[in-house]
């Protein structure tokens, strides 16, 4: 990749994830702005035009001169480190807790890889940007403002995307049935707000204050994980994406530290597994046919079921296969398999995947299976301990 396709990939990036945040003429006005303050210090900068009108797409906004191609790659590097957190700082409040990881999710696999190995490691100035924001977090937020604060966020977002009946239904059904195993939710009551007017959606017994606060945090956990559980795929990736974005600083930075992880909720496991073994088949599929494939990938899971009980449950009805996801049968139960256990099975699973394709198709097998798995999945499954690097590794070596 040249310059101008590595320095514009990343406004573009940054673009919309400051348009979902907040508007496109936000976007265009703090970039255009940051652009402006760093042209003295890189001079470069003066190729990088942005567009004033609105466009139907992103990439339309940015126009940059090839005679950005000429200028030496390092200092393409330090630029695009200091727009990053030159452009986290301009957003102040409304960069968010996840702003700059939002921005690497964004980037397509190769010029995240790229601009990584050039040194700029936006999980560092991740790092730096929230112990930057955390100097600024003086608040005492009581678990019961939390507990009052989460419930009321969930609901808001429930009812605009479902409706209200399915919002109160959903919560109130929650609240009472992880009662045993959490028991801090004796202290928390849903309201009927349908038939009961002038009343907020959950009512905080105070006594939850004296609880301690890592109690409370794996609550709020299983309730949000519930939550995204009983929405469908599409429903559940947004749910989490939508949480994030309304999650107040203060309220983030508690959460945190009370031990609520959002990145693991985002797509439960069996999920996972089933768009592994369909991402598996499908890359089998475009050397060979569909009935082959499956017939592949269904002997490498009976083969390690010997060693792997659960993989028992799990199996591809061919038949069906052509009416989606749904035909990777995964039993709800899987979800109760550790996480690092399912990812050393996946791990497996892949890499014998990958020696059936044979040496010379094994070398691109893992480019190929990254673009049909999807970034938001692969995350994922890094998170549960697949290294996809060290199977690309042992296929270097061999």
């Amino acid at each position: 990749m040249d310059n101008k396709e590595i320095f514009g990939r990343i406004l573009r990036s940054t673009i919309g994830v400051i348009r979902r945040r907040t508007s496109e003429a936000y976007a265009n006005v703090i970039i255009g702005r940051v652009i402006e303050q760093l042209s003295d210090k890189h001079g470069f900068l003066k190729y990088v035009k942005l567009q004033g009108a609105k466009y139907n797409e992103v990439y339309d906004i940015v126009t940059i001169g090839n005679e950005i191609n000429a200028v030496n790659i390092k200092e393409i590097a330090d630029a695009a480190k200091d727009f990053m957190t030159n452009i986290a700082s301009s957003m102040g409040k409304n960069a968010g807790y996840y702003f700059i990881r939002e921005i690497k999710e964004d980037l397509p696999f190769d010029y995240e890889r790229t601009i990584r190995e050039l040194g700029v490691n936006l999980d560092l100035i991740q790092m730096e940007f929230i112990t930057d924001i955390k100097k600024t977090f003086k608040y005492k937020i009581n678990n019961s403002d939390v507990m009052k604060y989460t419930f009321t966020l969930l609901f808001d977002i429930l009812d605009r995307d479902i409706g209200r009946d399915a919002a109160y239904n959903i919560l109130s059904e929650l609240a009472e049935r992880l009662c045993i195993e959490h028991q801090v939710l004796k202290f928390v009551k849903v309201n009927d707000i349908r038939s009961i007017q002038g009343v907020d959606i959950v009512t905080i017994n105070t006594d939850i204050d004296v609880a301690a606060s890592k109690e409370v945090g794996s609550s709020i956990q299983k309730i949000i994980q519930e939550v995204n559980n009983s929405l469908d795929e599409k429903d559940g990736f947004t749910f989490i994406e939508k949480l994030k974005n309304y999650l107040s600083g203060d309220y983030n930075f508690k959460l945190e530290d009370m031990g609520v992880n959002l990145e693991v909720i985002k797509l439960n496991q069996s999920l996972v597994i089933k768009h592994v073994i369909k991402a598996l088949i499908d890359i089998l599929s475009d050397t060979s046919t569909e009935s082959y494939a499956i017939l592949v990938v269904d002997n490498v899971l009976r083969r390690l079921d010997k060693e792997i009980e659960f993989l028992k449950y799990v199996n591809i009805d061919s038949l069906h296969y052509s009416e989606g996801i749904n035909a990777v049968n995964v039993p709800d139960e899987i979800d109760a398999v550790s996480s690092s256990e399912l990812g050393r099975s996946l791990q497996r699973i892949i890499e014998d995947i990958s020696v059936t394709m044979g040496e010379k198709a094994g070398r691109s097998f893992l480019d190929k299976f990254k673009e049909r798995l999807g970034k938001a999945y692969i995350l994922r499954i890094e998170e549960m301990g697949v290294n996809l690097y060290m199977i690309e590794l042992k296929q270097n070596v061999t």
